[in-house]
Formats: structure tokens, C-alpha cells, sequence
């Protein structure tokens, strides 16, 4: 047999500019969005993970009692490896998600060819990676694509091993363990692929311990977050829960919202109407349905680009490419691979020029704020505010979480559902952040209004500022940055201000 040529007789070369060319131009796509990210809640896990690997516990401020403040063990774990060797986390997680980002477009490739030799199927990775959403959560942190690639290295394989197209189950069982430790949700494709694949013949002991090392993982996080935290189940989960029809509505929203942002919704939801013939079409039919259920029943983030919907776009991608070659006619298969690609890889490029420049001023006011605050204020000075990420990783000062994700104050406070909009923002109590007594007070995310020049308080904040206390105690200053740009805040009576 030639060397240069597979078993196939496709020429080598030919395949491999096949399955490396997307893989190019994903890692390209991340290069236009340098410098935006990480988004403000990946500094929540620098600063968890920092403190960690200095012998201070998991905590946000060091000698508080330990609260799980970070929702994906696995990335913490990431983030926490990148400090220990010195990397800086803004640079390490970048580069940790834009090689998960082509790991991603290359398995997903390799996936959607080992089941379909149509055109189609060579669609499926394009996707991935002109997909404005994916790019975007490259950069923006917080595990999201690593967890993607993890979901699709582990389907693919499990696919490969229960079809008796090669390898073991060791691959898809370790997978999706890691992809596991980094959040829960990897359970829904898990479980698609146990319902629907299994090998024809019994499974051997070893492979049922392989198979099984996702569930195993999750029992195991849940018992160190027990002796650790108390509680089995991340602490966000309980912070951000609302009544299920709020839920319902929000996820709603979330969906529709998608479809404007890269379209992975409408994604997940070409791949349910797979030809269900194979076992493997089923257990895409069923991750991509159940994926969407999930999302709606959480009722999603408030974040840009679909990040709960993410981590199923292997699912998406491949089982979308299978269900559109599932089209009988040969006008309306081509019709509709048109105009799903244009609506996967360019539908989101609308969003993305106030994507980018709301990200741009915001991640890097609060990282001056927190750089000014760090060198001005006294080392044991102690600032309450709501975008506590980038301000606290910059700054090494004790922070009052107004939102409560590293402090238990606000887990049995009910939601406020009539002024808060924003998800994961409902849970507040003024009274308790001001009897934390913080020596200075930072509200409206510290923004001056350009048409109106006064400070626009955040609806969860809306109660500190109601409370008598804060007109008694606290006195409105500013600080002018080096870039010029002036934040507002209040410090509390007999602090000084900041010069």
C-alpha cells in the first residue's frame, strides 16, 4: 500500500489539509479577538486559585470561612496548575482554551467523516469554527470550551468503541470524566451514550469501571465539596435558583437570544431530527434535545453568547451535519446547508461589535479600579461592589460581595423577581453588606453615565442605598484614573479619601 495514502485511497495530504485547515482558521478566529477576555467571573477563580496554591484555602478573602465560590472544579484545578508554574492566569487561560478550541474543530471533524462521507459532514467543524460563540468563550475563561472539546473527544470515542469501529472504552470514559469534573452538565451526553450505545457483546469489568469514571467523579467532587464547603452541590446553584416558571421564562428568552449569537440553539435543534436508524444518531438525538431542556429549565446566564448552550456544540455541530444529509431532496439539502451555515457562523458577528467594546471598557475599568484602589487604599481597607472578579484580582483588597457567590449571607434570601432582570443577580441584602461596615463602597459598577454624569445604581444595590445608614455614614468621592477616566464610589465616614 502507498504510504501517502489511507486505507480509504483519499491521499493523505488531502486529509490532513482536510481535518487541519478548520483547525487554522479556529485558532486564527481567536487571534481577532485578543484582548477580549477573560470575562470578570474568571478572576473570581484566579483569586480562588491563587489563594489556594498559597496555603490560604479556597476562599476569595483569606481568613474567611471556606464558601465554593467557583462553579467548575476541573478549570479551578486549570487555573490553579498555570499559578503554580508562574504563568499569569490571563495569559494561561487564553491559551488553554485556544488549544481546547482546536482540539474541538479537529474532533468534531473526525467525528462527523467516521459517520457520514457526504459533504455535509465536512461542514461540521467549519461550524465550530467560524461559530462567533465558541471564539468568544475561548477567550472569555471559565472552562467553557475545554469542557466542549472534552464532550466531543468523549462522544466520539465512545461512539468508535461501541460500534466496533476501534479503541476501548479507557478514551470516552476519561473524557468525559474531566469533562464532568468541570460541570455537571457533561451527565446529559454521558447518559445519551449509555441509553443508546453499548457494544453488542457483555462488557468486560474494566470497561464498566471506564464507562462509569464520569459518575465516579462527580460523587467524588461532591464528597471533597462536603468536607470543604458542607454542601454536596456548588453554592451557585442554590444562589441563582428561581421558581421553575421564572426559570422556564428566562431560558426562554435565553434561546431565542441565541439565535442572534451564533445560533446553537437552532443547532442543538436541527440535530434532534437525526435519522434515528443508528444507535449513535439516537444518542445524538437525545444529548441535543435533553441539552436544550436543561438549558431551559435553568434559564440560562446572563452572559453573551449562549455559554450554557457551548458545551453541546459538538453534539450540535455533528448531529446537524447527519440530520441535513438525512434530506431526501438534493435542491432543499443544499438550500438548507446554505443558509444553516450562514446562520451558525455569521449570525452572531452582529452582536459582537457591542460584544467586544462593552468588554473591552469594562473588564479593563475594573482592572485599573482594582490596580488603583490596590496602591491607594490601606492594605486593610475593605471595598464592597458587585463586579468583585477583575477589581479583586487587581487590587489584593478584602471584598463585600453585594451579589453573595463567595458568601453564604444570601443562600435562604428569597429572589427579588420584580426589580432585578438580570440572571443570577436576584439574591441581594443591602442591610447585611453594610453591616460588613466596608470602608469604601463602589455602585453602578464605579461608571460615570456619559449623558448623564451621575452614577446609575444596579437594582440589586438599589437596597443599600435605601438604607438609612448610607446617607449617615457614607460620603460620594471620585478618583481620577490614569487613563483620565473618573470612577465614582463612597467612602465611609472617617476613611480617607484616595488621592
Amino acid at each position: 500500500m502507498n504510504d501517502h495514502v489511507d486505507v480509504e485511497g483519499t491521499p493523505r495530504v488531502r486529509l490532513a489539509l482536510r481535518e487541519w485547515a478548520p483547525v487554522l482558521v479556529a485558532l486564527l478566529h481567536v487571534l481577532t479577538l485578543l484582548g477580549v477576555g477573560p470575562v470578570d467571573d474568571d478572576y473570581i477563580v484566579y483569586r480562588y486559585a491563587s489563594h489556594w496554591v498559597e496555603g490560604l484555602g479556597p476562599v476569595f478573602n483569606p481568613g474567611e470561612v471556606p464558601v465554593d465560590g467557583v462553579t467548575s472544579p476541573g478549570w479551578f484545578l486549570v487555573v490553579a496548575f498555570g499559578v503554580l508554574v508562574g504563568i499569569t492566569p490571563a495569559i494561561w487561560t487564553p491559551l488553554v482554551g485556544a488549544l481546547s478550541f482546536g482540539l474541538l474543530v479537529l474532533v468534531v471533524g473526525r467525528w462527523a467523516r467516521s459517520r457520514d462521507s457526504s459533504v455535509l459532514a465536512e461542514l461540521a467543524p467549519w461550524w465550530v469554527a467560524l461559530s462567533p460563540a465558541v471564539a468568544w468563550h475561548t477567550m472569555a475563561g471559565l472552562g467553557t470550551v475545554p469542557l466542549a472539546a472534552a464532550i466531543a473527544l468523549g462522544f466520539h470515542h465512545w461512539s468508535r468503541w461501541a460500534l466496533g469501529r476501534g479503541g476501548s472504552a479507557v478514551v470516552p470514559g476519561l473524557a468525559f470524566a474531566v469533562a464532568c469534573s468541570f460541570r455537571a452538565e457533561a451527565l446529559i451526553p454521558w447518559a445519551a451514550c449509555v441509553l443508546t450505545m453499548r457494544p453488542a457483546r457483555p462488557l468486560r469489568p474494566a470497561e464498566v469501571g471506564w464507562l462509569a469514571a464520569p459518575l465516579m467523579t462527580l460523587l467524588l467532587l461532591g464528597g471533597l465539596r462536603y468536607q470543604v464547603f458542607g454542601a454536596f452541590t456548588p453554592h451557585a446553584l442554590g444562589l441563582k435558583a428561581l421558581p421553575i416558571s421564572a426559570e422556564l421564562e428566562y431560558g426562554a428568552r435565553y434561546l431565542l437570544r441565541s439565535l442572534g449569537e451564533g445560533a446553537l440553539a437552532l443547532m442543538l435543534l436541527i440535530a434532534i431530527l437525526v435519522p434515528r436508524g443508528a444507535p449513535d444518531a439516537r444518542a445524538l438525538s437525545l444529548a441535543a434535545g435533553s441539552a436544550l431542556i436543561a438549558v431551559l429549565a435553568v434559564g440560562g446566564d446572563w452572559m453573551v453568547y449562549s455559554r450554557f448552550l457551548v458545551p453541546f456544540v459538538g453534539v450540535g455541530a455533528v448531529g446537524a451535519a447527519a440530520a441535513l444529509s438525512g434530506l431526501s431532496d438534493r435542491r432543499t439539502r443544499i438550500a438548507a446547508a446554505v443558509a444553516v451555515s450562514t446562520m451558525f457562523t455569521c449570525g452572531g458577528l452582529t452582536a459582537r461589535p457591542q460584544a467586544v467594546g462593552e468588554h473591552r471598557f469594562f473588564e479593563q475599568h475594573w482592572l485599573q479600579m482594582g490596580e488603583a484602589f490596590g496602591e491607594l487604599a490601606p492594605q486593610s481597607g475593605t471595598v464592597a461592589l458587585s463586579p468583585i472578579g477583575a477589581f479583586g484580582w487587581a487590587s489584593g483588597l478584602e471584598v463585600v460581595d453585594v451579589l453573595g457567590l463567595t458568601h453564604g449571607a444570601f443562600a435562604s434570601a428569597p429572589p427579588d423577581l420584580s426589580r432585578v432582570r438580570v440572571k443570577g443577580h436576584h439574591r441581594h441584602d443591602g442591610r447585611w453588606v453594610l453591616d460588613q461596615r466596608p470602608d469604601y463602597l463602589i455602585l453602578g459598577n464605579g461608571v460615570i453615565q456619559p449623558t448623564t454624569g451621575t452614577v446609575d445604581v444596579n437594582p440589586w444595590e438599589a437596597d443599600i442605598v435605601a438604607d438609612p445608614r448610607f446617607d449617615r455614614e457614607y460620603r460620594p468621592l471620585s478618583l481620577t484614573l490614569e487613563s483620565g477616566v473618573v470612577v465614582p464610589y463612597f467612602g465611609r465616614e472617617g476613611v480617607r479619601a484616595l488621592r
